[in-house]
């Protein structure tokens, strides 16, 4: 009884402990259990996560590191067999020189690297006997590492040995055995020639050169035996000659012998060629298969430790959940506890909600803390403000269509081209507060832009000297004529086509809107800012929908002054004509005529000559003024 009373005791006193205590106190009373806890649950992560970022670092530094090694090695050895290819394939071409260059020094650069990436591999070898299957020791992949390296010799002596036997073999029968060859079939032609009654030694020589160069192309050894033959043939024939002395004979001979001599060696370099190319291949084979065995052991020992990291990550999730649970829990019961305590901010911030849904966007939600019902207040404000900018800016977007609208208006009833685009650059700068505008019309060509209308004393000067942009320059007003649609740049500093104006110094932003009209651009609207960042996609909009008002408009008062025109030039036709009908005379109607003509054309003088017979009728229209 004593233990029952006392335990309810002790309750009653924590209870009334509890809802004495003010809400500050009760809230740093709960977030210090919540702050344990978040301890606890910190701690337990922390240890982890340790362990799992330990078995993700061993996987990384370790097995990924051999695979990343292992791919260079390949790609190295590709490297150097795609050089020395380039170099087999152009050198005959190329020059042996310029090859040797352009592919033998970075071969020997991948080479090198070759030998860097074996050599970085060769640490790992305690690493490997951790693997899970277990059947592979450290003098295994030592091993390994020195066939690799071995191989990456062999097929580096291979290459070079063969680079040395091209060098002496030569080429273009200008160097090495071939311009040795050479030099003996031209020591033979030139005796075989100079000498008469040689046509038959002259005619196997040719034999001999074109079984050589069969041979050179070909490597066939039916061309081998037809030129040790043919050798054999022409040596008899010198022998057995008549035109020659003994002397010269001998010489020829000697030649001849030479010539078969230097052709055998360049058999036998071809031969040595030959071996050092499949010595090469062979190689290469042996170090892609070494390196893909240690590619292997990279990626199973990346996935040993991935599985690791695996196993530590989930043992560490699921400490974690186990201890969110509890922390929820208590967060559960702290939360039933203090609902009815925030209360009266949450009140507060619904009756500052109720008063901005009315339209209020001055109200300011009281702020009085710093904890969660703060924060939400101090979100709410920010809100409250965002709300108001884009009330406003919905306003001045109304106000700028108001403002396109009343340009359209104001210019509905100019039937002038000039005055028209004049007072369209005008009311643009200043309802929109702009720094200039101008506008470019295509001329008849379609193939330049020229400059009708700018506002203010700028916009004047330039539409007075006429100036033009061609329609494939890079600019901003030909980029939005070309693509048909609006360009915007707000920073003009970094656009590399805006072209500045010396006129227009202050210019840090542009919009350029095409002037379309039935699918067809008829010009350029361009407006320009002193601010950078003035322009939006709205601005876009709006100057579009202004930009093919006007275009409309200028279609209009061009049809206008078109239709004026013809009907003028019809009247001052009919009365011309009424004039003549009252004439008497030929003479009186062709001084009518170019009287009348001479009037309405504003010229100096206008004269008719008439042939068979001659009459010749002259009026001066200055001197008649």
């Amino acid at each position: 009884m004593n233990i029952t009373s006392n335990s309810k005791s002790i309750s009653e006193q924590w209870g009334a402990f509890w809802r004495n205590l003010p809400l500050l106190q009760k809230m740093l009373l709960a977030f210090g259990v919540l702050f344990v806890f978040s301890v606890i649950i910190a701690i337990v992560t922390l240890l982890g996560l340790n362990s799992t970022t330990t078995a993700y670092k061993d996987a990384l530094v370790q097995g990924i590191e051999i695979r990343r090694l292992s791919d260079q090695v390949e790609i190295n050895l590709l490297r150097a067999r795609r050089d020395g290819k380039d170099f087999l394939l152009r050198w005959e071409t190329e020059g042996y020189d310029q090859a040797y260059a352009n592919y033998v020094t970075p071969y020997k650069q991948d080479v090198a690297a070759l030998r860097e990436s074996i050599q970085q591999l060769a640490p790992f070898g305690d690493v490997v006997e951790t693997l899970s299957t277990g059947d592979y020791t450290r003098e295994q992949y030592e091993t390994d590492i020195a066939t690799l390296e071995k191989n990456a010799d062999t097929y580096n002596q291979s290459f070079f040995a063969m680079v040395s036997a091209i060098e002496k073999r030569g080429s273009d029968e200008q160097t090495g055995l071939e311009g040795d060859l050479r030099t003996h079939a031209h020591d033979l032609e030139g005796k075989i020639s100079s000498t008469t009654g040689l046509e038959q030694l002259e005619i196997t020589l040719l034999q001999i050169r074109r079984n050589e160069k069969d041979y050179i192309n070909r490597r066939d050894q039916l061309y081998i035996d037809n030129v040790h033959s043919l050798v054999s043939q022409l040596k008899n024939q010198i022998a057995n000659s008549d035109q020659l002395d003994s002397a010269v004979k001998t010489e020829m001979l000697t030649q001849a012998g030479a010539y078969l001599q230097t052709f055998d060696e360049i058999i036998a370099v071809d031969q040595e060629i030959d071996k050092h190319y499949a010595e090469l291949a062979s190689a290469a084979l042996a170090v892609d298969a070494s390196s893909t065995k240690i590619n292997l052991l990279g990626q199973q020992l990346a996935t040993d430790d991935l599985n690791a990291a695996q196993t530590n990550s989930t043992r560490t999730f699921t400490f974690s959940i186990i201890t969110v649970l509890i922390v929820l829990a208590i967060s559960f019961m702290l939360a039933l506890v203090l609902s009815r305590q925030l209360t009266k901010p949450i009140l507060s911030l619904t009756n500052t909600a109720q008063e901005i849904s009315a339209g209020n966007f001055e109200i300011q939600a009281q702020v009085s803390s710093a904890d969660e019902v703060g924060v939400l207040a101090q979100t709410f404000n920010a809100m409250t403000a965002q709300l108001g900018r884009a009330f406003a800016d919905v306003n001045r977007r109304a106000v700028e269509l108001a403002t396109v609208a009343e340009v359209g208006t104001a210019t509905a009833t100019v039937l002038e081209t000039g005055r028209l685009l004049q007072e369209v650059v005008d009311l643009t700068k200043e309802r929109f507060n702009l720094y200039h505008s101008h506008i470019y019309l295509l001329d008849e060509k379609g193939e330049n832009l020229v400059l009708t209308a700018g506002a203010g004393e700028p916009g004047r000067i330039m539409a007075a000297e006429k100036r033009s942009i061609p329609l494939s320059r890079q600019s901003l007003v030909a980029r939005a004529a070309r693509e048909q649609k609006g360009v915007t740049v707000n920073d003009v500093t970094l656009a590399p086509d805006f072209l500045s104006n010396p006129l227009l110094p202050d210019t840090r932003s542009e919009l350029a809107v095409p002037m379309i009209v039935g699918g067809k651009v008829i010009g350029v609207f361009d407006v320009q800012s002193d601010q950078v960042g003035r322009f939006a996609d709205s601005d876009i909009n709006i100057q579009t929908t202004l930009a093919a008002q006007v275009a409309v408009s200028l279609q209009n008062v061009r049809s206008f002054e078109q239709s004026k025109s013809q009907a003028n030039l019809e009247s001052m036709i009919n009365t011309i004509s009424q004039k003549i009908q009252r004439a008497a005379t030929i003479e009186e109607t062709l001084a009518i005529a170019v009287r009348e003509l001479g009037m309405a054309m504003d010229a100096r003088n206008t004269r008719v000559v008439l042939e068979s017979p001659v009459l010749t009728l002259q009026r001066d229209e200055q001197n008649a003024k």
